[in-house]
């Protein structure tokens, strides 16, 4: 028995190592192309904004420190209850390239995101369109710049990166931040090799020639929000999509640092998941239910000490090639301190997922009536 979960074991070292050489190898040595910018295409930035208050003022001294030459603004304020729709209007008054949409709850569509997102389009003047939310805030003045520069005659859609603001000696902050590098890894490392699973709410970009083209969010208008889910999945394709790699074009979010928080994000991510094509979730779900495995079974063998020369020559020669490659990984996107919290994270991650993952099918109608 002991001799056929050794066997086991080395299959799914073999499979580990085709996911980081294959799978997220393009996007560990990744190398930044530097494009030159012939031609600033006019960008019609997005802004969604439901009960931001708290973040729009320093958001707003974001946006007003872009250095793109030819931009508008349109805000999307879909029936906040707070005071954002009078800061707003504020800084639309006073600001000429700023447009303010106000969505007021109907009972076709109450508090639709993409509902409202539509109507936004509809009012923006230019074929480009970049979109954000406040609690996602541009690291620089670059940032439109670096998104649109992505655009070309093929590529109509652009995803970026937010990644969340660092807090010390926050075990929880760290793990929230491993969370969201891992899982930027695999939308950039899929889109590279044949097709993005999803978009990035808080930093994406396509033409609106390719969103009338396929008549909008109409397919899934009634799940009123995750746009960047199940739109991105059903337009996107190699051809046509691009990642985006460059620091200056990643926007980066607050965190509250809480476990239920993360329990909560965990919770929807999954529900959303499973709204997914079936080969889209098993690209996503695959290489980590085979770490489940190749971690199970290594404890079994090892605790019997069974050939445990190999075992452990195995199990190291593994995490000196994940060592590697996340470090690499981690260096993209302004993480790399997070590699040696390795493999604690990476153990955490796998089995409280699992854990959630499952012990969610018991609460899913719970959280469905909460979210839709």
């Amino acid at each position: 028995m002991l001799s056929l979960l050794l066997y086991c074991f080395i299959a799914f070292t073999v499979i580990e190592l085709i996911y980081f050489f294959f799978i997220n190898g393009n996007v560990a040595f990744h190398s930044p192309i530097t494009k030159k910018v012939h031609e600033y295409l006019p960008v019609s930035v997005l802004v969604y904004v439901k009960n931001q208050e708290a973040n729009l003022p320093l958001f707003l001294e974001k946006l007003t420190a872009q250095t793109y030459p030819e931009y508008e603004i349109v805000f999307i304020n879909n029936a906040s209850e707070d005071e954002s729709l009078e800061i707003l209007e504020d800084f639309v008054a006073a600001n000429p390239r700023c447009k303010l949409v106000n969505v007021v709850n109907n009972e076709a569509f109450w508090g639709n995101k993409k509902y409202a997102l539509t109507l936004g389009i509809k009012v923006a003047k230019y074929e480009h369109l970049l979109f954000s939310e406040p609690n996602a805030l541009p690291e620089n003045s670059l940032w439109i710049n670096k998104m649109s520069a992505l655009f070309s005659s093929q590529k109509q859609i652009v995803i970026g990166y937010t990644e969340i603001a660092n807090k010390k000696r926050s075990l929880i902050n760290k793990f929230i931040r491993y969370q969201n590098v891992m899982k930027t890894a695999n939308l950039y490392a899929w889109n590279n090799a044949g097709k993005p699973l999803y978009g990035n709410a808080c930093n994406q970009a396509y033409t609106k020639s390719l969103f009338y083209k396929v008549n909008g969010f109409i397919s899934y208008m009634k799940i009123p929000f995750s746009d960047e889910y199940y739109f991105i999945n059903q337009i996107g394709t190699k051809k046509n999509t691009t990642v985006n790699f460059h620091s200056d074009s990643f926007t980066v979010r607050q965190s509250n640092n809480t476990l239920s928080e993360w329990k909560q994000e965990m919770k929807l991510q999954d529900l959303l998941l499973k709204r997914l094509s079936l080969l889209s979730q098993l690209k996503i779900r695959f290489f980590t239910f085979n770490k489940i495995l190749f971690y199970t079974s290594f404890t079994i063998l090892i605790s019997f000490l069974y050939q445990w020369e190999i075992v452990l020559g195995v199990f190291l020669f593994r995490c000196i090639i994940a060592h590697i490659f996340y470090g690499k990984t981690f260096k993209q996107f302004n993480t790399k301190e997070l590699v040696w919290t390795l493999p604690l994270l990476e153990i955490i991650h796998i089995f409280m997922g699992t854990y959630y993952s499952f012990s969610h099918f018991i609460s899913r109608q719970k959280v469905e009536k909460k979210y839709y």
